[in-house]
């Protein structure tokens, strides 16, 4: 990891297998054994050479499917050095990498916008869906960001629309938030063409987050009174379908989707943690911590996945029933990240991996 424990973890999961980026290479290692089993790295010179990945720098890699294939698409940002009268510039290196073999498959270039002069470029992939995935270019600041769809089937740039934050993809559609003279303000973009789909109000803090297969939980806060919001908004139109409880806390709040039909949020430090299980369909609440009257705390929630919630109190590790809440047997480790092989979580001296059965 560099040193550095980024949240999220620059880390995706694929059966027993863990693909760690760093903002120069990718890493495979077997969860079993420990072993790196392969390197990734650019073939153009990665703008950022360094193992200490500052926080931003690196993210997930993403696992999608290209021509059938199950592959990790990881993006890097790089230097074309100029010939000639050709100067030299940076640019977006997208791998895609065989997640069964840990070969790359092909390769694909981004030119960023002109403000790639700002420096400190990082490069996300956001989310892939029916052949098509999305590729974040940003400031270390935010305050520029373009998003770029790519063709997984025959690896090549679609589109690309800039002054956009791409935050979530779903249903055909990409969605964030739209960066206009100093305002931000949520919207949905085509996933095959890059055409806008629809926009929201302007707000602050504006981030979306996708909710299974069509929804999408769009947050911010309200310009003139700072209230914080967080809704369930249909992905393709951006129609708002509920406005979730208004002590969900602010817009940083974390919401997490278990994959099953749970959305579950938390925020808040200490005794003054609050968590809350939703259902994802109607944004119905299912379960709220603490729950004085049956003398619950909230945990510290570390994910979600499949019908579980995963985290830790000053009692320890918990696990709890995803749709009711209920406290289920602890699990031993409150992992960061989850599949049906392997859990990621923190250990005595760095990250550790463990079998999710025996």
């Amino acid at each position: 990891m560099g040193g550095t424990l980024n949240s999220p973890l620059p880390i995706a999961l694929y059966k027993t297998t863990a693909f760690i980026t760093t903002a120069s290479r990718m890493r495979v290692m077997d969860t079993v054994s420990g072993k790196v089993t392969a390197t990734i790295s650019p073939h153009s010179t990665p703008e950022s050479d360094s193992e200490w990945a500052s926080p931003g720098q690196a993210s997930a890699p993403l696992l999608a499917t290209s021509a059938g294939a199950r592959v990790v698409i990881a993006p890097f940002v790089v230097k074309l050095s100029g010939t000639g009268t050709q100067a030299s510039h940076v640019a977006v290196e997208v791998t895609a990498t065989d997640a069964d073999t840990g070969r790359v498959v092909w390769r694909v270039a981004l030119r960023p916008p002109e403000w790639d002069s700002a420096g400190d470029l990082q490069a996300t992939a956001v989310g892939a869906d029916h052949g098509v995935a999305v590729i974040r270019v940003s400031t270390s600041d935010d305050e520029y960001s373009a998003a770029y769809g790519v063709d997984l089937n025959r690896p090549r740039q679609l589109w690309s629309v800039d002054e956009f934050e791409a935050d979530a993809v779903t249903s055909q559609t990409v969605a964030g938030a739209l960066l206009e003279d100093d305002e931000q303000r949520p919207a949905g973009f085509d996933l095959a063409t890059g055409k806008r789909l629809w926009q929201g109000s302007v707000g602050t803090g504006v981030g979306v987050g996708p909710v299974g297969p069509r929804l999408l939980h769009v947050r911010g806060e309200n310009p003139d009174n700072a209230d914080p919001y967080h809704r369930l908004v249909d992905a393709r139109t951006g129609r708002t379908l509920h406005t979730l409880p208004a002590d969900l806390g602010d817009s940083d709040t974390d919401c997490t989707y278990d994959g099953l039909g749970v959305m579950v949020c938390a925020y808040g430090m200490g005794g003054s943690r609050v968590a809350y299980g939703l259902d994802a369909t109607d944004g119905k609440v299912l379960w709220h911590l603490p729950d004085k009257q049956a003398d619950r705390i909230a945990p510290k929630v570390t994910t979600a996945w499949h019908g579980r919630v995963y985290g830790e109190t000053t009692n320890g590790a918990i696990a709890l029933d995803a749709r009711t809440g209920k406290d289920l047997p602890s699990p031993g480790a409150a992992p960061l990240l989850v599949n049906e092989s392997t859990g990621i979580g923190l250990g005595d001296s760095g990250l550790t991996a463990y079998p999710t059965s025996s």
